[in-house]
């Protein structure tokens, strides 16, 4: 299925000046046009991830994608940065990128 709108959410990458504070700023970038295709049975999650999940998906995106999270349209509020998913795995293909989320809610 495509999905409209995904929100990609990646961690910033640049040091905190402050020594105590370890908290990461994040950003989302809307990503439109987005394949995804969630696994629901157990072989699949297997076959995919080489455990099981409660809920897992492939999302298939054209270009070179560099994310930590995922999050689905409908349901991610920019403003809170919730919920969002963890990416498990990432390929790389010629020119797509193949991204392996499951439903461990990142928080």
């Amino acid at each position: 299925m495509i999905k409209p709108i995904i929100y990609l959410i990646s961690k910033s990458r640049q040091n905190n000046p402050d020594p105590l504070n370890h908290t990461a700023k994040l950003s989302a970038v809307k990503y439109y046009g987005a394949r995804v295709t969630e696994l629901n049975g157990a072989q699949a999650q297997n076959n995919a991830f080489g455990e099981q999940y409660d809920k897992s998906w492939v999302i298939r995106c054209d270009g070179t994608i560099n994310a930590d999270y995922v999050g689905f349209e409908n349901e991610f509020n920019e403003k809170t940065m919730a919920p969002k998913y963890q990416i498990n795995q990432i390929r790389r293909h010629i020119n797509r990128t193949t991204l392996y989320v499951v439903r461990t809610v990142a928080k």
